[in-house]
């Protein structure tokens, strides 16, 4: 028998599993129990659902602790990036329907656009190379992000920045791709991008929780947002098509059921299937990722393909994933900053859990990422560019500098001529950098790029680029120093900007204090005189940091922000 409370402790927003799911919510508990008791998160609402209906709807903990709200199933939360699946469903409607073409030029049908290259006059993307986060654009313009600026801006913003990769070339993550893609829904049904999603994706499919603007009849039941277990305002976010969205579970729960079962209107079944297919693009330096259009698409050894999405903003975090070969959907909302680790894992869990209980898991099979095969690994030599800071290699002594924490680590080569940190090295990490210790470092050449490769667990990572040393302008040495941000945003500014040269790399630091008390430090690549580009692969890479005259002074451009230089007393 399930486990069902009695009618008088039932909320009317809570269906719970039927009889064979009840171990999936027996273990499901103990998992969410814990999280809740280690305050990694205040509240969280789940949905779990096959093509038949919901399986599993409940909420958790408090969608607000400031007033005592429990979380339930129709509790709405901002999901982020969970945004990103629902506009490219509207791009799918449209190409059905030919208002948008995929695989035309995206200047061609979306009036005003135009991006800068360093390398070509004209740059080419499609819409699908949008959806897929291969078009090269960057992917955020910082200034202006948490304003209410409408993201139809971003379109005219774009015309003074340049493309951070070929089109084709990485996968570069891109909330403005999505900018631009909610654009062209709106110029091509001539209605704001909220109405048309309201009007052929939330009615038809009742989900009378979802908007882009908190309606009076929402605001009673919309979770706060939490830092620190306290209840912060949420700022408001200009990137609608991509970050935008408010819904519940519940909601979510019904978009599942019907892309499980291929009735979202105007999408036929085909379109729904090509949107759950791999797009990488023959050559691309895919980074561990297999984008579809909208979704990410894994392979897991027991599960079979996963189709999912992950969301997160400063105060809420989600996944969403789907197993179509299982015919089970499941999302988690959740209400605490960074809880998208948190929702990612007990979707993760809830999913296997239910796979297991009906008794369709597939035999265990050994996955192999096509994307690191390409070349036989070599010894790592010279300075990379990754997301853990200049990590500089020398295999002759062999040792390590982590140019970001300023240490220098002993190595050991290893017989497959793999270089890994000693033991004692390790040990000497800050807990946020121990990682590196847990690696083996390989580097590979790929599409003409050497990259470092990490290999822990067994699983390899791309972490980053080779950086080529190379002779720069003696110009820029004179510029580095310390910069003060003159067009901030509040306290979602960029600030404490500055020039310096580390064995002998340019590097760009900066403090981003709304999402994180370290400064960043990105290597530079100067491309002329004025223009330098951050070296890396992926998110916040390859874009361009320009100077520029401002009353007399050479300031700092950089994502939207500007710098004036500090003189020194």
């Amino acid at each position: 028998m399930a486990c069902v409370p009695q009618k008088s402790e039932l909320r009317s927003d809570v269906v719970l599993p039927v009889d064979e799911m009840e171990p999936v919510w027996v273990e499901a508990q103990k998992l969410i129990q814990g999280m809740l008791d280690e305050d990694l998160l205040p509240g969280l609402s789940v949905a779990l659902v096959d093509r038949n209906g919901p399986l599993w709807l409940e909420g958790f903990g408090k969608a607000d602790m400031r007033k005592g709200t429990p979380a339930g199933a129709d509790t709405i939360y901002r999901v982020g990036s969970l945004s990103k699946p629902l506009t490219a469903l509207a791009v799918m409607q449209m190409d059905g329907q030919q208002r948008i073409s995929l695989d035309d030029s995206i200047s061609r049908q979306l009036d005003g656009f135009s991006i800068r290259s360093h390398d070509a006059e004209t740059v080419v993307i499609t819409p699908r190379q949008l959806l897929s986060h291969r078009s090269g654009l960057p992917s955020d313009l910082r200034k202006g992000m948490y304003t209410s600026t409408p993201f139809t801006q971003v379109t005219t913003l774009l015309h003074d920045e340049y493309i951070a990769y070929a089109v084709d070339s990485v996968y570069s993550y891109s909330n403005l791709g999505y900018d631009l893609l909610g654009h062209l829904v709106e110029q091509k049904s001539r209605m704001s991008f909220a109405e048309y999603m309201k009007q052929n994706i939330f009615q038809p499919l009742d989900m009378q929780s979802s908007d882009y603007e908190v309606t009076l009849a929402m605001r009673e039941r919309l979770a706060a947002g939490h830092l620190d277990g306290l209840v912060r305002p949420q700022p408001p976010l200009r990137d609608t098509p991509a970050l935008g969205l408010y819904s519940s579970a519940k909601d979510l729960g019904r978009l599942m059921q019907a892309l499980l079962l291929g009735r979202i209107p105007n999408i036929d079944t085909e379109m729904i299937l090509e949107m759950w297919t791999s797009q990488t693009a023959k050559g691309q330096i895919a980074l561990g990722y297999s984008p579809g259009l909208g979704w990410f698409i894994e392979d897991d050894q027991l599960l079979g393909r996963v189709v999912r999405h992950g969301g997160s903003t400063m105060l809420f975090g989600a996944e969403m994933a789907m197993l179509p070969d299982h015919e089970l959907g499941v999302v988690v909302l959740a209400n605490g900053a960074g809880s998208n680790k948190a929702a990612r894992k007990l979707a993760a869990t809830i999913l296997a859990l239910a796979v297991k209980v009906r008794g369709t898991a597939n035999e265990p099979a050994p996955i192999r990422s096509p994307d690191m095969m390409a070349a036989l690994p070599e010894t790592p030599s010279g300075g990379y560019a990754t997301d853990l800071g200049l990590l500089m290699v020398d295999p002759e002594h062999p040792r390590l500098c982590a140019c970001i924490i300023e240490r220098v680590l002993d190595m050991v080569r290893f017989d497959d001529g793999s270089l890994g940190l000693t033991p004692e090295s390790a040990a000497s990490l800050p807990p946020s950098y121990r990682v590196l210790g847990e690696m083996r470092f390989r580097s590979r050449t790929t599409n003409d790029l050497e990259v470092l490769v990490a290999e822990r667990d067994g699983e390899e990572y791309v972490l980053g680029s080779r950086i080529e040393s190379q002779p720069w302008d003696e110009v820029w040495k004179k510029r580095t120093g310390s910069y003060r941000t003159i067009n901030p945003d509040g306290e979602f500014s960029i600030e404490d900007l500055r020039l310096s040269t580390e064995s002998g790399v340019l590097c760009l630091h900066y403090k981003a204090p709304h999402l994180s008390d370290s400064s960043i430090r990105v290597p530079l690549k100067p491309v002329s005189s004025t223009e330098a580009v951050i070296e890396g692969l992926g998110r916040g890479r390859g874009e361009t940091v320009r100077i520029v005259e401002v009353d007399g002074k050479q300031c700092i451009r950089f994502s939207g922000y500007m710098g004036e230089p500090i003189e020194e007393k």
